[in-house]
């Protein structure tokens, strides 16, 4: 519809169950389909194993709408099932994952994918996306590259002199969150320590900012890589008790592998005060074991996954941790952690997951909640599924 409001194209949304609307209630809220990027990537990592074919599409100008001075009202019509997956008996088909108006096909041969394709081309205009350059944004395409993105030493404090451009960092911080979340688990707890400073950053900070752009300098051949091996969904998870000075909190960090490489990664500050290592890295399991359930619960309604789902292991490098997961003594010394204790029992005993034990030097998780020397960044990195290309 024009400004003028004449017609420019007739245009249709389909509201199901329109006319059960209450005023007030459902008016004004919208949705749109938006996939987790976990949910991406443990797709991908899927693909991987399968040999799936890979293709993206976008529909353009999806969401252009006006109002409407009538009163209509509307049943959902009758349509397939499958409006997600689709596969026949001979194990061909396709996945579509949603994001908004972006989508990821994955099928099992061109075929398949070249016909959804055509199908979802003949009653929407589709297109193809490009990338963006972020190094070339702040001016750091020519700058000397680090060989990590924290110095181990750091230590990060509130700004209690003059700020830098408040406008300047949050673009660098949100630069550098984009590729966070979606490829870089190595730079996870960097980035989210320095998002903490954005309302008051200083020069000390953007510095820090500044040496996590020239460490993605000399990484940028690193890409997420799965191999299709193995085929098992595994966790890691690790914590460093009391490491932020201002308010004596934890950080946890946790990440799944699928595939030969990390779906679904995490590094954050913890929201209760610990009184021992043990403590944090419990909050640290209990965050991970949720994470766990999700995945198994997404994974559960993939067509692929074998439906006998295994137990997801989650490995951390606390023994004291471990033997409180599977003790059933209860006791006042974590008190303050009964919700999380009677979770982690839970999940364990449903079979959700398991607990184990591996070494400091193995742990992929080990980098999440500190900074870390070059050798050992490098070692997580390629344990995490980053390899050159």
């Amino acid at each position: 519809m024009k400004v003028d409001g004449t017609n420019d194209k007739y245009k249709a949304r389909l509201v199901i169950q329109g006319f059960r609307q209450k005023e007030g209630i459902y008016f004004f809220d919208t949705y749109a389909p938006v996939a987790r990027i976990s949910t991406i990537r443990l797709l991908l990592a899927l693909a991987s194993i399968h040999n799936l074919l890979i293709h993206q599409m976008d529909v353009k100008i999806g969401f252009l709408n006006g109002d409407l001075d009538e009163e209509i009202y509307m049943k959902q019509p009758e349509a397939d099932k499958c409006v997600y997956s689709k596969f026949d008996t001979s194990g061909k088909g396709v996945m579509i994952c949603l994001y908004v108006d972006d989508m990821l096909i994955f099928g099992t041969d061109l075929e398949e994918v070249d016909k959804t394709k055509k199908f979802l081309s003949s009653g929407f205009n589709m297109k193809d996306m490009g990338e963006a350059e972020i190094l070339k944004t702040f001016n750091f395409e020519n700058c000397s590259p680090v060989s990590t993105s924290i110095d181990p030493s750091l230590k990060l404090l509130p700004n209690k002199g003059s700020p830098v451009s408040q406008l300047e960092y949050s673009r660098g911080i949100g630069c550098l969150m984009y590729a966070m979340i979606n490829t870089r688990p190595d730079i996870t707890y960097i980035v989210g320590s320095l998002s903490r400073y954005t309302s008051n950053p200083s020069s000390h900070h953007w510095q820090a900012v500044s040496r996590v752009f020239k460490y993605l300098k000399g990484t940028m051949n690193y890409c997420l890589t799965y191999s299709g091996y193995p085929f098992v969904l595994e966790g890691y998870l690790d914590a460093n008790w009391i490491n932020n000075l201002e308010d004596h909190s934890s950080t946890n960090g946790w990440v799944f592998l699928l595939g030969g490489g990390a779906i679904s990664w995490a590094s954050k500050k913890q929201t209760c005060i610990t009184n021992s290592t043990m403590d944090s890295e419990f909050v640290a399991l209990s965050a991970a074991g949720k994470e766990a359930e999700w995945l198994r619960n997404l994974i559960y309604e993939i067509a692929l996954w074998p439906k006998t789902i295994s137990t997801i292991s989650i490995r951390c490098d606390s023994d004291a941790t471990l033997a409180k997961a599977y003790s059933q003594v209860y006791n006042g010394k974590s008190r303050h952690l009964g919700v999380r204790d009677s979770m982690i029992r839970e999940l364990i005993m449903t079979g959700v997951i398991s607990v184990e034990f591996v070494r400091t030097q193995l742990n992929l998780a080990d980098h999440l909640p500190k900074g870390l020397a070059r050798d050992l960044v490098h070692k997580a990195a390629v344990g995490m599924g980053l390899k050159s290309t």
